[in-house]
């Protein structure tokens, strides 16, 4: 618990820090609310053939990796203590998978909260103002709630996988669809065709700024971006409760039918 109390505060402290930094170019206008959308939550828009802002992008994808590692061999550590006892018994299995889900679903709450307060309290320390309460509220639940879908859909993934090809290789197979899947943010395709490819993809959920939900928008005109049409809060929480679904759908079927004694 304590080292994962410090790297909340480490990952949070050091991300709003360089977020910081950067919205107080803009000059005045700047807040606590505009602080935690830019922090771990921001990519540019693609404006040439590529588009690649280094820092940015290790601010958004440093926590997302750092929970994939942390949970990506969630289920394989318990194959190795109660494979027999889980595995002999196909009830046992749903179980065993809903109890494992739900244990991961609870420390990705905890994790994203936490840096976000860290986030929040950063602002407050170097006196940022807070110009709404209400909408600072939704930011953070907009923040926590995404990211956590988001980074549960590729755990759940690398865990699934892990049942057939080991810990080590289905995490390397995870993370390079998950880089894979950055690409429309970086390379600039048909408007339209970007466009859409951005609101289907769960890596890119967690973008707020690309949102277009008018209590987002009110603090997003310092970033001169455009937001996407439709693509709202809500569509977000759509999209990814779908990807959610097919993969406990399929984790549920693995784990029915996996032969599993043979593989640790």
């Amino acid at each position: 618990m304590t080292l994962f109390l410090l790297t909340v505060v480490i990952i949070g402290v050091l991300s709003s820090l360089f977020g910081l930094n950067y919205i107080k170019t803009f000059g005045e206008g700047y807040s606590v609310e505009l602080l935690t959308i830019f922090t771990n939550n921001f990519l540019p828009f693609p404006k040439e053939k590529i588009t690649f802002v280094f820092p940015m992008f290790i601010i958004y994808i440093a926590p997302k990796l750092f929970a994939l590692f942390g949970l990506g061999d969630f289920f394989y550590k318990d194959f190795r203590i109660c494979s027999v006892y889980v595995f002999t018994r196909k009830d046992n299995r749903v179980n065993w998978f809903m109890n494992k889900l739900f244990k991961m679903l609870e420390y990705l709450l905890l994790y994203y909260a936490g840096i976000t307060a860290v986030v929040v309290m950063v602002g407050l320390v170097n006196n940022l103002p807070i110009l709404s309460v209400e909408h600072l509220l939704m930011i953070f639940a907009a923040t926590v709630v995404l990211n956590v879908m988001a980074t549960l859909v590729f755990v759940l993934l690398t865990n699934i996988l892990s049942l057939y090809i080991g810990a080590e290789m289905s995490l390397a197979l995870t993370l390079l669809i998950y880089a894979f899947l950055h690409l429309p943010a970086f390379v600039k395709l048909n408007s339209q065709l970007q466009n859409l490819l951005k609101k289907l993809d769960p890596v890119l959920q967690p973008v707020l700024p690309w949102h277009d939900d008018s209590f987002l928008q009110k603090y997003l005109k310092l970033l001169d971006m455009p937001a996407l049409s439709g693509f709202s809060v809500w569509w977000s929480l759509l999209i990814l409760g779908v990807y959610l679904v097919l993969v406990i759908l399929a984790g549920i079927r693995v784990i029915k039918t996996v032969e599993i004694t043979d593989k640790i």
